[in-house]
């Protein structure tokens, strides 16, 4: 495998690179520390009832308000939202078959896998962009369905909102957890052994689905212990990434605190010197180079999880998959053997 190879900086950040566009940084990222801010009521206002506040929030003369007055703004932001998670997801589709062929292979080259599955990468878009629409629209109905039938029922006016509140949190967050890991479960199939299907085979995707849960439903035990195997190695790989990332920062500040610094001392004397434009080119200079070099550590720290993981899924399949077999195991060539010709010694 490429990461028992000597260290090369370039190698590592190719991979690095190639693992961050095709999705293969598995880490098992947990909300449970985040905060949401919670909204302060003067005193004075509400005293007894703060519900009441956050239902004239929510009043549909309000809510109605708010969007004509921000409703150019909410639709500009929403296409170019829009538009960046399209480029972003063609983008994955495209590079997750370049790590396919960057593992088999053992070369971490761009250019071999983009040209040779481009066809197979515009199918696998189409599938992820159905994904998408669907896991929005079940995401949507999760969230939304609760808390419109307790709003017309007119549970969250009632004698106990708050009640009706975390009632409704309850359902929605049993039904966000369930639609999560059923969503979970098929994009892990998706990426890790829909694709070998296609690249290999060509298959389209209906078939490429039928002939892997053909494959999953002859063993269905050994496919529930990879997906518990892959969870454990996802946390495990996130503790020692933050590990390793905390002491990488520390060496990395240390390192860098010299040369930006002597870049932020050359920026005041420019803005002293030649004016506020110079000074500010030079400080918006700084800041992308220490961002082009934060990114670079990030590429290098996260390469061997990409590879690794990519390997970890595409190793499993191999014994379930002779043409990957053959790819990730080659049978050495026979030796062939020069014919003899009769009466003549070997070597004459």
């Amino acid at each position: 495998m490429m990461l028992f190879r000597p260290f090369r900086l370039k190698t590592w950040l190719k991979l690095g690179f190639i693992g961050w566009l095709a999705g293969g940084i598995v880490l098992a990222n947990g909300n449970f520390n985040s905060r949401g801010g919670i909204p302060q009521f003067p005193h004075d206002q509400f005293p007894n009832d703060p519900w009441a506040k956050i239902s004239s929030t929510l009043n549909p003369a309000h809510l109605a308000n708010f969007l004509h007055t921000y409703l150019h703004i909410i639709v500009v932001v929403l296409a170019l939202v829009a538009v960046i998670s399209l480029v972003f997801l063609y983008l994955f589709c495209r590079f997750r078959f370049i790590l396919f062929d960057v593992v088999v292979s053992g070369q971490p080259v761009i250019g071999r896998g983009w040209n040779r599955y481009a066809s197979q990468a515009n199918r696998y878009f189409g599938f992820w962009f159905a994904y998408a629409l669907v896991n929005l629209a079940t995401m949507v109905l999760i969230i939304g369905m609760p808390i419109w039938h307790a709003y017309k029922s007119g549970a969250l006016s009632g004698d106990n909102p708050f009640l009706a509140f975390f009632e409704v949190l309850g359902t929605i967050a049993l039904g966000v957890i369930l639609a999560t890991i059923v969503f979970s479960i098929v994009s892990t199939l998706a990426k890790d052994f829909i694709l070998p299907l296609m690249a290999l085979d060509d298959l389209p995707l209906s078939d490429a689905w039928s002939q892997l849960w053909r494959v999953i439903s002859s063993e269905p035990g050994a496919w529930a212990v990879y997906l518990g195997m892959k969870l454990l190695l996802a946390i495990g790989a996130s503790i020692g990434f933050a590990v390793v990332f905390v002491f990488a920062m520390l060496a990395f500040l240390l390192l860098l605190a010299i040369p930006a610094g002597l870049l932020i001392f050359l920026g005041v004397v420019a803005m002293k010197a030649a004016g506020a434009v110079a000074g500010i080119i030079v400080f918006v200079i700084t800041a992308l180079l220490v961002v082009a070099a934060f990114f670079c550590l990030f590429m290098v720290l996260t390469a061997p999880i990409s590879v690794f993981f990519a390997a970890y899924a595409f190793y499993f399949f191999a014994g379930r998959y002779p043409k990957l077999e053959a790819l990730l195991w080659p049978q050495p060539t026979p030796p062939t053997v020069s014919p003899q010709v009769v009466g003549v010694a070997p070597g004459v």
